[in-house]
């Protein structure tokens, strides 16, 4: 309800700040659409590509279906004015899913210049990887549902006095996670879950370099997430097992979200930092060709302080390349990618005592944290789906548990696309994947799983608005088991504002 609330503020806000015609002109370019999905398949979870990467509208169960509805506005219509302005409202009725009724996003966004300011759910898109055929960001990626969240953007701008060779673009945001009463639902008697929780997201990014003058630039970037606040329930540490915890969430808990400052209570005696918080370091280059087109990045996740810097090396990366071809009827991008995340600082965690004064800050365990749920939402990780959600946790036999069982990972991954004509359009996605589960419980060998999708998107000249699109997919080891089935979505989309 409260991301209604705010879109109906800020939509009172811009249509008091524009006259009538003004107003009429942000509304053109208005669009409904309607879908319709169903998945059907074997084994004991649908394949991982007919359910990642899809903003958490992906459900891992066998037999699925959905249907939805929205209303949208690309804020990007108003590119060429200074004041600018964006909403959604999409619903869908789901079944085989973790909700019945979903809210996928409600926003509201208004622009003035560089300024931009989002409030509600809204699905953000990855700053680097391309979202057909990533297998997806570490840290802040497209596989589950979207944050209600207070969003500021400053967009892309030159630094003065560089001439467009230095550009700055940032953000900050706070939000709240819905999830807190699904996850008591969900979560076994006597397992850990939180409600309430509060969510901080930050970023920076530069780029260097003027694609009109030379076609390499390069980008470097820093995000950073947290989630901190609310109440943690069943928490179980050294010290004691089943503990109710309230965190602080005053202003004073905003302001160590932001700076990463701050203690929980369970850390006793070796203070870390309230809530928790995780990010990755980020960098690109790119070849600005007239017809190729292609980039290099490399993205660096780190749970803690101990990451953050290169204190312990860099053993674990996602590392990737894309490149887009000449018009042609075969293939138009390419993707290919290698994951690695089985280091983690090391095998050896010690904090500093009396006796044994330095300190060894392994052992990170990604995704996880002793009083939150982790880095999920609604049971799919937030960052990169290889890394196994917990909803898969029954395939591990320790059923509903909000807990990321296997999150040290070697992976490669390869994405095609190609448009054979203007109403044909088709992708293939390509995982191989060894798994060790975790440092605290590690898998009793080391465990392949291999997934594959082939999809057709087909959009009639004949019947304008109208698409669908088809998919089969495979899942082959003995991590999530095998499993073979398809996926079909029609979709219907109209201008409402013209």
């Amino acid at each position: 309800m409260k991301t209604f609330h705010f879109t109906a503020i800020l939509l009172a806000i811009a249509s008091s700040s524009l006259s009538a015609q003004d107003f009429k002109s942000h509304l053109r370019g208005t669009e409904l659409t309607f879908e319709v999905s169903g998945t059907a398949s074997s084994g004991d979870y649908a394949p991982l590509w007919l359910t990642s990467n899809r903003y958490g509208l992906g459900s891992v169960e066998p037999y699925s279906n959905y249907e939805r509805a929205r209303v949208e506005r690309d804020i990007r219509l108003d590119a060429d004015l200074n004041w600018r302005l964006g909403y959604g409202l999409d619903l869908a009725l789901a079944f085989g899913h973790e909700r019945r009724g979903i809210v996928q996003q409600a926003y509201v966004e208004g622009a003035w210049k560089k300024l931009r300011l989002t409030l509600g759910a809204k699905q953000q898109p990855m700053e680097a990887q391309n979202a057909e055929l990533s297998s997806g960001a570490l840290s802040l990626g497209i596989n589950g549902r979207p944050i209600p969240q207070v969003r500021l953007d400053i967009d892309q701008f030159s630094f003065p006095g560089t001439k467009g060779w230095w550009k700055w673009k940032l953000y900050a945001s706070y939000g709240w996670m819905t999830d807190g009463r699904w996850q008591q639902k969900w979560a076994e008697p006597n397992t850990r879950y939180a409600r309430h929780v509060l969510y901080h997201e930050k970023a920076l990014y530069w780029d260097f370099g003027r694609a009109d003058i030379f076609p390499l630039t390069f980008g470097i970037g820093l995000r950073m997430a947290t989630t901190f606040g609310g109440t943690s329930y069943n928490v179980k540490t050294s010290r004691s097992e089943g503990t109710v915890y309230k965190h602080d969430s005053g202003l004073k808990a905003y302001w160590q979200a932001l700076t990463a400052q701050g203690s929980d209570a369970t850390d006793g005696t070796d203070p870390n930092v309230a809530g928790n918080h995780l990010g990755s370091w980020l960098l690109q280059l790119r070849y600005h060709g007239k017809a190729w087109k292609a980039k290099a990045y490399f993205e660096r996740f780190f749970e803690d302080h101990s990451m953050l810097t290169l204190q312990y090396g860099i053993r674990d990366m996602l590392i990737g390349g894309e490149v887009s071809v000449p018009s042609n009827p075969f293939v138009s991008t390419a993707v290919l990618e290698y994951l690695s995340t089985t280091n983690q600082s090391g095998a050896v965690f010690h904090d500093p005592t009396k006796t044994l004064p330095d300190q060894i800050a392994g052992r990170d365990n990604y995704y996880n944290h002793l009083n939150y749920s982790g880095w999920q939402n609604y049971g799919l990780t937030l960052g990169n789906p290889l890394i196994t959600s917990p909803l898969y946790n029954g395939a591990f036999g320790v059923g509903h548990q909000l807990h990321f069982m296997n999150n040290r990972v070697k992976a490669w991954h390869v994405g095609l696309s190609g448009d054979p004509s203007s109403e044909w359009h088709w992708r293939l996605l390509v995982s191989f994947t060894r798994n060790w589960g975790t440092y605290d419980v590690p898998l009793s060998d080391v465990l392949r799983q291999n997934s594959a999708l082939a999809e057709v998107t087909y959009r009639p000249r004949f019947a304008p608005g109208w698409g669908a699109k088809a998919g089969l997919a495979l899942d082959r080891g003995k991590l999530l088991g095998n499993s073979f089935g398809g996926q079909l979505t029609i979709s219907k989309q109209l201008t409402l504002v013209k």
